[in-house]
């Protein structure tokens, strides 16, 4: 359960700070200031509820992570809709702060930061130019996420690489359709703002998951042919590591073990494979994989570890070397 708080408060952060920059910064503030807000925010949310839940914050980061097969489709509806629910309450208190302004406020009239195209594109552009950037900029950031927690990306950066590209992704489609990137982000303004906006709502719905499903498809090709398998391995635990190096041990002085390995020396085993029915933890020695999943069922969360990696809980599979 608190993964599911922890996405609708993330999310409810990022449309808060996001739009409320827009909203109540008046004309002071720019597509600069904006993209900022966004990408800051997104910075700040990795790391501190990205251990929780993952930081999603996004449906379509969401459905690209399903579609690679990082969460189960249980746990992927429980964050749409509490990501949903969490922009709709942003989106209400930015505008119950701007209707406090001495001159009032009209979401219907000045648009609550909704995303828009035609005559309520800031750029004046047609609904297939916002078709095309928003299936682009969520492709870019999905693929963003999907590299970044990669067990060979660098350690500790993907915050900051994720949040960047989220700011970029806004610096470049703000003048175009008011940059959504997120189908929660649409809609919490959508709701307040009724008419125009929620009949425009379904193209920031359809474009970024598109783009995000093509984010799978392309990182599945840029993935080393050694990388993890769909479901993304995370450390073993250390009282797992701690049997492996017990029965290692005890193979090693007894030279003798389980697999089709052959020995070398004083009996130490080559290839042998070390299993541990109690934790559901096995680690094979052929150099072919190793499977850390204590507990029953599919990897059913991606969450962001304080190590940068995506998955501190579930199942998980890992390739060391090419087939």
């Amino acid at each position: 359960m608190r993964r599911f708080v922890a996405e609708g408060l993330g999310t409810f952060a990022l449309v808060l700070a996001g739009v409320g920059t827009a909203v109540l910064g008046g004309m002071g503030v720019g597509v600069l200031e904006i993209s900022l807000a966004f990408g800051l925010a997104l910075v700040a949310l990795i790391y501190t509820i990205g251990p929780i839940s993952g930081c999603h914050v996004n449906p379509a980061v969401t459905v690209g992570l399903l579609a690679a097969r990082r969460i189960g489709p249980r746990v992927a509806a429980g964050y749409i809709v509490a990501q949903c629910i969490g922009a709709i309450i942003a989106a209400g208190v930015v505008w119950f702060i701007a209707d406090t302004n001495a001159v009032g406020y009209s979401a219907s009239a000045q648009g609550l930061g909704a995303n828009g195209f035609g005559a309520h594109s800031p750029g004046g552009f047609g609904w297939a130019g916002a078709f095309v950037i928003e299936i682009l900029v969520t492709g870019l950031l999905v693929l963003a996420v999907l590299v970044a927690t990669d067990l060979w990306a660098p350690l500790g950066v993907a915050g900051l690489a994720i949040g960047v590209t989220l700011a970029a992704a806004n610096l470049i489609a703000i003048p175009v359709d008011g940059a959504s990137v997120n189908p929660a982000r649409s809609l919490g303004p959508a709701v307040f703002v009724g008419g125009w906006a929620l009949s425009q709502l379904w193209l920031f719905i359809v474009a970024p998951v598109i783009g995000a499903l093509l984010a799978v498809a392309v990182h599945s090709v840029l993935r080393p042919p050694w990388q993890v398998r769909p479901k993304l391995a995370t450390p073993l635990p250390d009282e797992s590591l701690h049997e492996i190096a017990r029965e290692t041990a005890r193979l090693i002085g007894n030279g003798h073990g389980e697999g089709d390995g052959h020995s070398h020396g004083d009996g130490v085993r080559v290839g042998a494979s070390v299993s541990s029915d109690s934790d559901g933890t096995r680690a094979s020695g052929d150099g072919a994989r190793t499977r850390a999943g204590a507990g029953a069922g599919d990897f059913d969360g991606a969450p962001l570890s304080s190590t940068g990696r995506l998955g501190s809980t579930g199942r998980s599979e890992v390739d060391r070397g090419p087939r």
